[in-house]
């Protein structure tokens, strides 16, 4: 295995209070058909040291707290990141953290955002591709992304199952096939709603390789030039620019077919390392660092801006 130094920005984490919540609503043990992994910092640490990952930038994963009441939820997001403010004072060199928000309520998504930065010295945000429905790109979070852009903040964006989902329809959990879709109709929507447009200082990474976008962009495209609402219409020139101005983590782009078409769009400045940890399931993350650090189609500075250059561009605290 070959992974050395690396900067892990797609890893994850569980607190009690976070479990506690998923236990009430009846998710602890299977989230949209997926099972809840255990995870501690020793277990986490342990498998970065046998892994060669440096730093992991720490998140919640989905379905983050939709699940949780409205009034409920301030509460619970300000344990969730009081608690991973702990963790990354512990172990600054090895961990970094993206405060989640508890948004669908703005008003006290821009308070978290206040103190996520000011009292706790978090390195981002974590948000998903839609929110009770609410696809990123809403105008209803107009509020949320011009405060990031006025802070120039990192959002790492995870998927979750969209609107509607029903397992028994196919009988397979959400992340086989929706999150990357997901994540392609909150790029798509962040792009078309003007968003990406308004907020050029807010450095968003799409997991997954951006889901289908690398297949999808040109179709993507055609349609937002076409039926675009923003004013002024796009242009394909501008629409391919919003595309490759997203970061995109290289989890579960462990194959040769992905691989060439996340880098027929992303510039090479663009890709960061990802291991999904603890979801994905850990015999599957050494051979994919394996084939990342090993694929031809990269050139060795490719390699080690992704393994570790491009994330500590973003994240400055990792690379001091």
């Amino acid at each position: 295995m070959s992974g050395q130094n690396l900067v892990d920005v797609h890893s994850h984490f569980l607190t009690d209070d976070y479990l506690a919540a998923l236990d009430s609503a009846g998710l602890k043990e299977n989230v949209d058909g997926f099972p809840t992994p255990d995870w501690s910092v020793i277990g986490a640490l342990d498998r970065m040291d046998a892994w060669g990952i440096r730093t992991a930038v720490l998140s919640i994963s989905a379905p983050g707290i939709v699940f949780v009441p409205l009034g409920s939820k301030p509460v619970l997001a300000r344990k969730i990141n009081d608690q991973l403010a702990k963790f990354v004072a512990a172990h600054p060199d090895r961990f970094g953290g993206l405060a989640i928000l508890p948004l669908p309520d703005v008003d006290a998504a821009l308070r978290e955002i206040e103190y996520a930065y000011g009292a706790l010295n978090l390195d981002g945000i974590v948000l998903f591709s839609n929110i009770d429905g609410i696809y990123l790109g809403d105008t209803r979070f107009d509020p949320i992304f011009d405060e990031l852009n006025r802070r120039d903040a990192v959002v790492f964006v995870h998927p979750v199952a969209p609107p509607g989902f029903d397992i028994s329809r196919l009988g397979f959990p959400a992340p086989a096939i929706e999150f990357p879709f997901e994540t392609t109709r909150m790029i798509m929507n962040m792009i078309g709603s003007g968003t990406v447009r308004r907020c050029p200082r807010v450095r968003v990474i799409a997991a997954h390789g951006g889901g289908t976008v690398p297949f999808l962009a040109p179709r993507i495209s055609r349609n937002l030039v076409r039926f675009g609402k923003a004013a002024p219409a796009f242009t394909p020139e501008e629409v391919l620019s919003a595309f490759r101005s997203f970061y995109f983590d290289v989890t579960a782009v462990s194959h040769r077919n992905a691989i060439n078409a996340l880098l027929t769009l992303a510039p090479r400045d663009r890709l960061l390392y990802g291991s999904d940890y603890p979801f994905m399931q850990p015999a599957l993350i050494p051979p994919a660092i394996d084939f990342i650090m090993s694929e031809p189609a990269l050139q060795d500075a490719d390699r080690q801006a992704l393994a570790f250059g491009n994330a500590r561009r973003l994240f400055p605290r990792i690379g001091m």
